[in-house]
Order: C-alpha cells, then sequence, then structure tokens
C-alpha cells in the first residue's frame, strides 16, 4: 500500500500539513517506509472544490492511505468514496513514517 504524508516542503523532515486538500507537497511512501516519489499538489491553490480533486490525484498514484494534520468533511467524504483511508498525525513526516512503519 502506498501512504501519502502532506507536506509542508518537498523533504521527509517537513512538518505534516495541516490543510491535507490544500497541503503544498504529498510525500508517497511504500509500507516499508521508502520514499517512492514527491508530488507537488496542482490542486492547492485552486479558489473552490479542491477536496475530489485532491483525492482523484491520489486515487490516479494508486494512495491506499493519508496521513495529514486535519481532514474536512466533504474532503473525508471524498476520499473514503476513493477508497483511500485516512489518519491524523502531527509533526514530522519522518516521525510519522517510522511511526507507522516500524
Amino acid at each position: 500500500m502506498i501512504i501519502a504524508y502532506a507536506a509542508m516542503e518537498p523533504v521527509p523532515n517537513a512538518l505534516i500539513a495541516v490543510h491535507s486538500a490544500r497541503a503544498g507537497f504529498f510525500l508517497l511512501v511504500d509500507e516499508q517506509g521508502q520514499m517512492i516519489e514527491t508530488l507537488v499538489n496542482p490542486f492547492a491553490q485552486v479558489e473552490r472544490g479542491a477536496a475530489p480533486l485532491v483525492a482523484q490525484f491520489l486515487a490516479d498514484k494508486g494512495v491506499g492511505k493519508l496521513i495529514a494534520g486535519e481532514f474536512g468533511s466533504r474532503f473525508v467524504s471524498e476520499l473514503e468514496e476513493k477508497g483511500i483511508d485516512y489518519a491524523w498525525m502531527n509533526g514530522l513526516v519522518s516521525d510519522a513514517i517510522k511511526a507507522l512503519t516500524g
């Protein structure tokens, strides 16, 4: 399963982004904690309707779980519709990766 971490910067030592659908970056990591890809969120600055666009973007990348600081109710619905699990975490992306992959 691919885990996406909403991040403030495109590096593993970045803070986890609070606003999940508006995160500047998504770091994709496999179940063993290995970095797969760093993505710029192309929908971070859209005026309205980021939730369905980001959910589809992540689904197209094969993401099975998203980690972020907060999730809006509309985004949660969109993620659930796409079969993407989600979890709230704060702190550094690198620490979250260690916590989830051991």
